[in-house]
């Protein structure tokens, strides 16, 4: 009786064996939890800032000489009105400005914006579109609107 020799068999199963493993990683995975990818530009666009308006305090000036105005800004579902300086007749404005480290988160109630850190801070825009301030002591400044 003649032995079969079993190193063709071995080849041929390796072969097979090493070919399956092959298609399998060169798929991609996929699981019952993954998720489509969202769109960036859509991520992107609800992450942009909106500048709602822009007022002039002609009233102070920096040590530096800087005129001061303010920003109201929103991004998302937040507002925030921050404190800008800038020389004169040398303002740049962005529709889209960064919210800076001292921006001030407010929310609004009809034509008032109120701090959120403390109520007593209140910046409200008259009909005439200046910005009137008030803090705890009252009125402070009346600010004319830029844009």
């Amino acid at each position: 009786m003649k032995k079969h020799k079993p190193i063709p068999s071995i080849i041929a199963a390796t072969t097979v064996f090493f070919a399956c493993i092959w298609v399998s990683c060169s798929q991609p995975k996929t699981t019952a939890t993954d998720k489509p990818k969202q769109d960036t530009a859509m991520v992107t666009k609800a992450d942009t800032s909106h500048l709602v308006g822009m007022w002039l305090d002609e009233d102070i000036k920096t040590d530096n000489g800087d005129q001061v105005a303010y920003q109201i800004v929103t991004k998302g579902p937040k507002t925030y009105i921050q404190v800008i300086t800038f020389k004169e007749k040398k303002l740049s404005v962005n529709d889209n400005p960064e919210i800076g480290p001292s921006a001030m988160e407010v929310r609004k109630e009809k034509n008032k914006y109120i701090s959120i850190e403390n109520s007593k801070d209140v910046y409200l825009i008259e009909n005439s579109g200046d910005l009137l301030i008030y803090d705890v002591t009252g009125f402070i400044a009346k600010c004319k609107r830029m844009l």
